[in-house]
């Protein structure tokens, strides 16, 4: 079998995977609030029963087949964990997010990047001619940049600060910019978490309930602040309709010059080597955690207690934000 047929099996498979998986979300997710283990059991058979028969009509698929009905098993002991059915009972785990959930964490289809280092070029922003080692970036902090409130799925609150902006030159001689936001998120004990973030949020966008929820769900989760270290820089939201067929959600793609992963049929995650690389620089010549610390105290971090009546939008006594 050559490489492009051994491609299109591949693709086959991961079609036929999430096809299954679809399958056994729609059929079992009303039985799980029952959540009858005996029940849950015999229908985990039944499911493979089903896959066996079809095995007798696809002769010579054995390792396949074996393989499916390896993801049966997986999604039911995936569904039985406590932590899972108790988020499924109440709501906070939709037929939508269980599946997302399922493939990323236990099926890894399709993998899922996080680690962004590979991205970086130091010949991608221009050096000084007399220090090569030098580049031609710099950091400039703000006092009184915007902050604005957004409300998440769970009805907590996410503060994005405005507090500075990262200047550079790239390697063909173009200035750039990219902003810096002190990002604060409410975990379930009230407390909030800061990062101070590179990206590039378009403040009037978030009125958009698709750029929203790409923003506070994908370019703010967890996994990407913390798994890409590429030193602050989480990349960014940018709306692009796909490709052709093939551009499906959750698929990504990398070259030299960056990365894009797809969250729906309009949004994708891209990571800008050129950013990236700025970024580190920047790190590298400016002593990050001073900057850090000097930003902390200019914001006043521990203040975060907002009141949530607020909703989502800016709040009062800060200057009117510049678009960034």
């Amino acid at each position: 079998m050559d490489s492009v047929e051994k491609t299109e099996d591949a693709r086959s498979t991961e079609s036929r995977v999430k096809g299954l998986i679809g399958f056994l979300i729609t059929t079992c997710f009303s039985r799980l609030n029952d959540a009858n283990p005996r029940k849950m059991e015999s229908y985990r058979e039944k499911v493979k029963e089903m896959l066996n028969k079809e095995e007798k009509q696809n002769e010579g698929e054995k390792e396949k087949y074996n393989y499916l009905r390896s993801i049966v098993d997986s999604f039911f002991d995936y569904i039985g964990n406590e932590q899972v059915v108790k988020k499924i009972q109440s709501g906070k785990l939709k037929k939508r997010e269980l599946e997302e959930e399922f493939l990323e964490d236990v099926i890894n289809i399709p993998k899922r990047k996080y680690d962004m280092r590979d991205l970086y070029n130091p010949e991608l922003i221009s050096s000084y001619n007399g220090d090569k080692s030098l580049k031609k970036i710099r950091s400039v902090l703000r006092k009184n940049g915007t902050k604005n409130i957004y409300i998440d799925e769970e009805g907590r609150q996410v503060i994005l600060t405005d507090v500075g902006t990262i200047e550079y030159e790239e390697w063909g001689g173009m200035i750039a910019d990219l902003s810096m936001y002190l990002l604060q998120k409410e975990r379930p004990n009230g407390n909030f978490t800061n990062d101070i973030v590179c990206t590039n949020v378009i403040i009037q966008n978030m009125e958009d309930p698709g750029y929203r929820n790409a923003v506070l769900k994908e370019l703010f989760s967890d996994k990407n602040i913390q798994r890409a270290n590429a030193n602050s820089y989480i990349g960014q939201i940018c709306r692009r309709k796909k490709a052709n067929n093939r551009d499906l959600p959750k698929t990504e793609y990398q070259t030299s010059s960056g990365y894009t992963y797809r969250i729906d049929e309009n949004y994708v995650l891209e990571y800008d080597a050129t950013e990236l690389t700025a970024v580190i620089e920047t790190v590298r010549q400016y002593q990050r955690d001073d900057k850090r610390r000097e930003i902390i105290d200019q914001h006043d971090i521990k203040s975060g207690q907002v009141d949530s009546k607020r909703g989502h939008g800016e709040v009062n006594d800060y200057d009117e934000h510049d678009g960034r």
